[in-house]
């Protein structure tokens, strides 16, 4: 549970009954996205508080079938043993796949795909992906190569982070964001100019981007974390297109369809995402990572 721009806490709550048009899921884990964050600070879809953090995760209904689940109610979020889930944002999990990964594909990973999908990547194009190191970030590169990227580029401000990604074989080529001159680190990368741009941090470093993009570039941005405004100029933008994307809001069957997507390359063994473990009694710790952006995606253990 948690109070309005406070750390969450453990306590005991009745048991949460059902809605019209939802359904009641025994939580066995629990994802943290920036949006709790948001939600926390009453800045996104404020809900009245106290209330049980968590939206999304894998748990099991009560004929016993497992699924992902999404957009759990405030209410009752995803961080307790049991929560309440709109019917539509409850998806059966195939086989035996890995929880953390199912939740990671899904919110996170989704917002990467659609965005990649919708700027119609061709093959051997040259694909930057900004805030790489984080769940987003991570699945927009191996989808990127997957879609046909010919170089793929991860750039971040987390050195060692963006090591690890490039020790992993996901990205062609690495560039510490935050160090200087973010135009000209990104140009030493760019060739002769990105094709398309996943933007997941917006700000400055989305002008270094966008300058160093070729004739015909998408860019397509997804997320705010580096800053809410930039100031560019029109010749900047001459024969680029540039498309903010809120896959939250697309029809439940295309993010459907895009996680099950990703789930099959997770199979194949061509996608796989960071994930950082916490027990449901260290909520704390799990918020707290959250907070500092971390290289992974934060899931916590909520039930055997």
């Amino acid at each position: 549970m948690v109070e309005r721009n406070g750390t969450p806490s453990v306590v005991t709550m009745d048991d949460p009954l059902t809605e019209p048009n939802t359904l009641r899921i025994r939580a066995i884990a629990a994802g943290l996205q920036p949006t709790d964050i948001m939600r926390a600070r009453g800045t996104y879809k404020t809900p009245a508080v106290p209330y049980i953090i968590g939206g999304e995760g894998v748990g099991e209904l009560e004929d016993g079938s497992r699924v992902y689940f999404g957009h759990s109610i405030p209410s009752s979020g995803a961080f307790a043993e049991w929560t309440i889930v709109p019917e539509e944002e409850v998806w059966r999990l195939p086989g035996a796949v890995d929880a953390g990964q199912a939740i990671a594909l899904a919110i996170a990973g989704t917002g990467a795909l659609i965005p990649l999908q919708e700027a119609r990547i061709r093959s051997g194009e040259r694909v930057l992906i900004l805030g790489a190191t984080g769940p987003l970030g991570q699945v927009g590169l191996q989808a990127a190569r997957a879609l046909g990227a010919g170089c793929v580029v991860a750039a971040a401000r987390t050195k060692d982070r963006l090591e690890r990604i490039k020790a992993r074989g996901i990205a062609d080529e690495i560039v510490q964001l935050g160090t200087g001159n973010d135009e000209a680190a990104l140009r030493s990368v760019a060739g002769a100019g990105f094709d398309v741009v996943l933007d997941a941090i917006y700000g400055p470093p989305f002008v270094a981007a966008l300058r160093n993009t070729a004739f015909g570039a998408r860019l397509m941005t997804v997320g705010a974390s580096a800053g809410m405004e930039v100031s560019i100029s029109a010749w900047d933008m001459v024969r680029r297109s540039h498309h903010g994307v809120g896959t939250g809001y697309r029809p439940v069957d295309e993010r459907r369809n895009a996680w099950r997507w990703l789930l099959n390359l997770a199979a194949e063994g061509r996608m796989f995402v960071d994930i950082a473990w916490f027990d449901l009694e260290d909520t704390a710790s799990a918020w707290a990572s959250q907070l500092e952006s971390p290289g992974a995606k934060i899931v916590a253990r909520i039930a055997t």
